[in-house]
């Protein structure tokens, strides 16, 4: 009777889910630890071609006590459709009892729609605590596009007696990108203070694509160009590192800001990410290594507290490294005492 009751309860909800109006919002995976959430995995799906069908996995993480849940998935119906699904290791027959409620991808003019409950059965089947994949969905790419992997009408109850209850919970969505898509990933400095002088900045791109790409990259500072290179034939899938090489010499005193571009490929589905920033370089004094447009004690004790160190030394500062020998020794020393109380 208790079971009944149980199951009676969730068809309940069940109802309401089904009357909810579809919503769109993309919601964040970072969350507390502890925070019960229900998210897909992985959170971005890319590299795919037309006709391929790929898993994701509706997850669950830190929750207590769960009798039994329920999810809907929307996207975009141009971009995928609904396959099937499977089991995830927990909730399983004839533990558990499995129900497809909702599943189409003509849900309405744009989006499918999916849903998926499920709840435990029986008086001596144990609640779940812990992380666990709900259920693996398998989709299949219609077409080159982007769509939102949004779930929505979540629902987690739990053992509670007579009637389970609601276990508050947050949720996050995945993505699916497919087509052309490469993207700046990473821009790093081999210095971020310098005194007319050569920095070398790498800047890591990626091709989230299905096919290898050729395409520009440029390296501004501010809105000015540093040097553009040509990134060719990256693999799908996979990241490249084109070194920069940055003469200062000819700019005036300043910080700047540092940002890449990945030039956008022809129907490229997401331009969003083409385009990183990456910190600032400060053009200074020689002999000011923190930056604040003078040379003072406090930037000889600095080099002098970096004396002997070397890339991977614990002691390594690269801004105090004024002729670039990957040494600090008693030239960066005497190049810092020989503008001792110059200023801007």
């Amino acid at each position: 009777m208790e079971n009944y009751q149980r199951v009676m309860a969730m068809s309940r909800n069940l109802v309401i889910l089904v009357l909810t109006p579809l919503m769109f919002i993309v919601l964040p995976l970072s969350v507390d630890a502890g925070t019960t959430i229900v998210y897909i995995d992985p959170p971005l799906t890319t590299g795919l071609s037309i006709g391929e069908t790929f898993p994701i996995n509706v997850t669950v993480a830190n929750v207590t006590n769960l009798f039994a849940w329920s999810f809907q998935i929307c996207y975009k119906s141009e971009v995928l459709s609904a396959s099937y699904w499977t089991d995830g290791p927990v909730f399983k027959p004839p533990d558990a009892i499995n129900m497809t409620v909702i599943w189409t991808d003509n849900y309405n003019g744009t989006h499918g729609l999916i849903q998926v409950d499920c709840t435990f059965a029986g008086e001596d089947v144990p609640t779940f605590n812990g992380t666990t994949t709900l259920a693996t969905v398998y989709f299949k790419l219609k077409s080159y596009g982007l769509t939102v992997l949004h779930l929505q009408n979540t629902l987690l109850l739990d053992g509670s007696k007579p009637y389970p209850q609601d276990i508050s919970h947050t949720t996050a969505d995945g993505t699916v990108r497919a087509g052309s898509d490469v993207a700046v990933t990473k821009i790093t400095a081999s210095k971020n203070i310098v005194n007319d002088t050569v920095v070398r900045i790498n800047v890591t791109v990626a091709n989230y694509g299905a096919r290898s790409e050729t395409f520009n990259v440029t390296l501004y500072y501010n809105s000015i160009e540093i040097n553009t290179q040509t990134v060719t034939n990256i693999a799908p899938r996979a990241s490249l590192t084109p070194a920069f090489v940055w003469n200062t010499t000819s700019v005036p005193k300043g910080n700047y800001t540092i940002s890449a571009k990945a030039h956008p490929l022809p129907n490229e589905v997401n331009t969003d990410d083409n385009t990183l920033i990456g910190g600032w370089i400060v053009e200074t004094i020689l002999g000011d290594v923190t930056g604040d447009y003078k040379v003072d004690i406090l930037d000889i004790a600095t080099v002098a507290k970096a004396y002997g160190a070397y890339p991977g030394n614990p002691k390594w500062n690269p801004n105090t490294d004024l002729d670039n020998s990957n040494l600090i020794d008693i030239i960066d020393i005497a190049k810092a005492a020989k503008n001792y109380g110059k200023e801007i």
